[in-house]
C-alpha cells in the first residue's frame, strides 16, 4: 500500500522566514537570505491588515508560499492580488503552487473582489500556470524605476 502525505496549506508564521526565505531564492528573487532580515519582513507582513501569507507544507516541510494583498486604489475597485508565489524546485508538479492558489481565490471571494496576479513577461511556465488556473490576461504594461 502506498501513503500518499496530505498537503497543509495555512497562513504563515515567522518560524517559517528561513524556508521561504530558501524557497524565493531558488526562483532568482533577490531576497536577502539572512534569517533575522527575512523574519522582520515576514512579521511585518504577518501583523499588516491587508496582507496575507501562506505556506504550503508537505510532512513537516515547507515546499512553498504565496503573498497577497487586498489593494485598494483611488481610480478602480479594490482587488486582491498576488504579490508572490512560489515552491521549492524538488515539489514542483505536485499541487502546491494550485493548492496556494486555490486559498487566495477562496479569500477573494469571501470578499467579493477579483484576483489579480502580475509575471514577468520572460517567465513562460507562469503565464501557463496562471491560464490553467482561470487567469485571463488583462493587460500588459511597462515597469518603470528610481533607485535611491
Amino acid at each position: 500500500m502506498e501513503y500518499k502525505a496530505a498537503m497543509i496549506i495555512r497562513l504563515a508564521s515567522v518560524n517559517d522566514a528561513a524556508a521561504i526565505a530558501g524557497i524565493a531564492l531558488s526562483l532568482g528573487y533577490k531576497m536577502e537570505a539572512q534569517q533575522s532580515l527575512t523574519e522582520n519582513a515576514l512579521g511585518y507582513l504577518l501583523d499588516a491588515q491587508y496582507d496575507r501569507v501562506w505556506v504550503a507544507e508537505l510532512n513537516g516541510t515547507v515546499i512553498g508560499w504565496l503573498h497577497a494583498q487586498h489593494a485598494f486604489r483611488m481610480a478602480s475597485v479594490d482587488f486582491i492580488e498576488i504579490l508572490g508565489l512560489s515552491v521549492s524546485e524538488q515539489s514542483r508538479f505536485q499541487g502546491a503552487g494550485r493548492a496556494l492558489v486555490e486559498r487566495v481565490k477562496a479569500w477573494a471571494s469571501e470578499e467579493h473582489v477579483s484576483l489579480r496576479v502580475r509575471t514577468n513577461d520572460i517567465r513562460y511556465d507562469a503565464k501557463k500556470f496562471y491560464s490553467a488556473l482561470g487567469f485571463s490576461l488583462v493587460k500588459t504594461q511597462s515597469v518603470f524605476q528610481i533607485s535611491f
